[in-house]
């Protein structure tokens, strides 16, 4: 498949960048990582044996089985899942694949897993088998007060293993933060202000973590088990079935033409494989390996097409219909529908590729680049008779979620339906082989997650059971008390130095849990507007210098500086950082309020954009390039203009009329 090519492509790519020397220690760790796990994930062809396989089949359709009889109420051995029953048995199946699959010893070599991960992965899923046999007494809590020694070494193997897996899957530094929270558990009532708490003792906090509510019976358990897991099941569906290859397609057909077509083409092609992936790494690995060519092919620089790749795919984590972990974090602490989270991230992230679409047209018209041949852009009806399905299979996930109301099980349905409709395509009609390749991916990406969410199981206990939480909360409440925005500024600048280091759901949940209800209670802010902010800025970790892990990527594809590639990234997403300050402040651009409302200000911050843009490269579509002093006042103008308050729109629109007036007829130098 293509997919194989493209992750071994993406592998080579990496050594061969003539500044990977030159990468500082932990960025090249954070790299490594990244492309292992995003690599492994979307390679089909790796060296696994028929036996490993054969497991993975099984195990995920096990999963899938479960999944489905928990939902529906169906009986398994004889007794209806409830939801502790169901989550030990889910994390049984799946377990093993993390270090069988993604995070076998043999990754490296191909040579497939060692003999002590079997050992793991069988440890690892007996302890859970265990736990299942048992679950109406954990349920009742009866192994939390008295824990005998046979559960007491149950629970330190789960702590010992799911730090292991979040390793695997996430690397060092995710495990520091987790050993961290646990340190901090061990020595809460030793710190002073609102880091005070109460102490845990050690055996207390493994029996929370590995049988209690806060622990692995919490939020991982909905995550993996509820929300996520028809999305990681249709985004293997469409992956397989030529999904990602009809959008990227799609968005050549439909912008290949124009000036600029390679780089709009990337910009699309990431959104759109973002809304059916929601992972920015997969993102930038699976689209780029195809556009940061074709770019460069185009007379791009490799630093601005990796640039330009690196954020069009961190938009993907917040582009409906299938958004990115995060999203499905704040389902949970927000106590929200999904369908919430999707209409009011929809306008958000159209502004962000809208300025970047018009950020890559300046850069293209001013150095008068190339547009693509008639030949190198496929007809749309062409693209369109052959991915048919795609788009109807989109739009009825769309349906199910927003307007029929069928809840996390949508994308189940959704990808029973690409199957049935995928036998009616011209090509590409599933067989054996493929329906066995779904299988596995979709396996592998579950289990990927699973090695990520267990891990913040630690960091609800440190913050629930120590009383850390309330702490904080009424510390922020009380910093916030007097300038609102100078909490939201800090909250944006943890996040992205945790995101740089690429620990985002971590600092997203940390936040999630005590800043996001503060801000909203004092600011008097939809608490889902927050939620949104603190998760764009999450993402946009990925994007800031000295790591820049998403840039670094890219720049790894292009066989580009990283450093210059990740300045270049944080100029072309400058829109996405202010973004969130427009709609945290204004509820219509997360389409809440009137209609009249949504529309005067959701227009008004697209023409503010469209400046902000249009001056940080230097050129206006109509007018042409922009003097030093000219960029200036465009970028204020677009900044009031965009900023969504009665007063400030007007004052930019008057200002820029001025200006208007008194440049007019003026020479300046256009291109067309």
């Amino acid at each position: 498949m293509m997919s194989g090519y493209l992750s071994g492509r993406v592998i080579r790519s990496f050594r061969k960048s003539p500044n990977w020397d030159n990468i500082p220690p932990l960025q090249k760790e954070q790299i490594q990582y990244t492309r292992n796990k995003t690599a492994t994930m979307i390679n089909q062809n790796e060296k696994l044996t028929l036996c490993v396989k054969s497991f993975f089949l099984v195990s995920t359709i096990i999963a899938v089985a479960l999944y489905i009889s928990y939902w529906f109420g169906f009986s398994v051995f004889g007794r209806i899942l409830l939801t502790t029953d169901y989550s030990y048995l889910l994390y049984a199946a799946l377990s093993p694949m993390i270090f069988l699959g993604i995070g076998h010893k043999g990754i490296q070599d191909k040579t497939g897993p060692r003999w002590y991960d079997f050992w793991l992965a069988a440890v690892f899923m007996c302890s859970f088998v265990y736990c299942f046999l048992s679950s109406d007494e954990i349920s009742y809590g009866l192994w939390m007060s008295n824990p005998s020694n046979i559960q007491t070494i149950v629970a330190i193997l789960l702590v010992l293993l799911s730090l292991e897996a979040g390793r695997r899957a996430a690397g060092w530094n995710y495990v520091a933060v987790i050993l961290v929270c646990m340190a901090y558990s061990l020595f809460a009532d030793r710190f002073s202000g609102p880091l005070y708490g109460v102490s845990i003792p050690f055996t207390r906090l493994i029996l929370d973590f590995s049988f209690g509510e806060d622990g692995i019976l919490g939020v991982p358990a909905v995550l993996i088990g509820r929300s996520m897991f028809g999305f990681y099941v249709f985004a293997a569906t469409m992956q397989v079935l030529g999904g990602s290859d009809f959008f990227l397609k799609l968005a050549n057909a439909l912008f290949g033409r124009f000036r600029g077509g390679p780089a709009k083409t990337a910009v699309i092609a990431s959104g759109l494989f973002g809304s059916l992936s929601g992972s920015i790494t997969a993102n930038v690995m699976t689209t780029g390996s195809i556009t940061i060519p074709a770019m460069k092919k185009a007379g791009y620089s490799s630093e601005y097409a990796a640039a330009a790749e690196a954020c069009a795919s961190s938009g993907g984590d917040t582009m409906p219909p299938v958004m990115g972990g995060l999203a499905f974090i704040a389902v949970m602490v927000g106590n929200f529908e999904y369908s919430e989270i999707i209409v009011a991230a929809f306008l958000p992230t159209m502004l962000y590729y809208f300025g970047l679409l018009v950020q890559i047209d300046g850069y293209t018209a001013r150095r008068k680049l190339k547009n693509n041949s008639d030949e190198e852009s496929p007809g749309l009806l062409i693209i369109m008779k052959d991915g048919w399905p795609f788009m109807v299979a989109v739009a009825f996930l769309i349906f199910g979620l927003l307007y029929m109301k069928w809840g996390f099980i949508t994308p189940l349905y959704t990808s029973g339906l690409v199957l049935v409709l995928s036998f009616l395509r011209r090509a590409g009609k599933p067989g054996k082989e493929r329906l066995a390749q779904l299988l596995i991916i979709a396996g592998r990406q579950l289990s990927y997650g699973l090695a990520i969410f267990l891990g913040t199981g630690f960091i609800l206990v440190s913050l629930y059971k120590t009383g850390m939480a309330s702490a904080l909360t009424a510390w922020i409440v009380s910093l916030g008390s007097d300038n609102i925005l100078a909490v939201l500024i800090l909250g944006a600048l943890f996040n992205l130095f945790m995101g740089m280091l690429g620990l985002q759901r971590s600092s997203y949940l940390f936040l999630a849990v005590t800043m996001a209800p503060a801000v909203a209670s004092i600011g008097h802010l939809p608490e889902i507007a927050v939620h949104l902010f603190l998760i764009f800025f999450a993402g946009l970790g990925g994007l800031t210098p000295p790591v820049a892990i998403t840039a670094f990527i890219a720049a790894g594809i292009a066989g580009a500086n990283g450093m210059k590639t990740a300045w270049t990234s944080m100029r072309l997403g400058f829109v996405l950082f202010i973004i969130p300050f427009f709609f945290v402040f204004q509820p219509a651009l997360i389409l809440q309020g009137t209609l009249w409302k949504i529309l005067f200000f959701g227009s008004s911050v697209f023409v503010g954009v469209f400046f902000v843009a249009s001056a940080i490269e230097g050129y206006i579509l109509g007018y042409g390039e922009l003097k030093r002093h000219e960029r200036v006042l465009v970028s204020i103008i677009g900044v009031l203009i965009a900023f969504p308050q009665f007063v400030s729109i007007l004052i930019g629109f008057v200002l820029g009329g001025i200006i208007f007036i008194r440049t007019r007829g003026k020479s300046h130098k256009k291109i067309v």
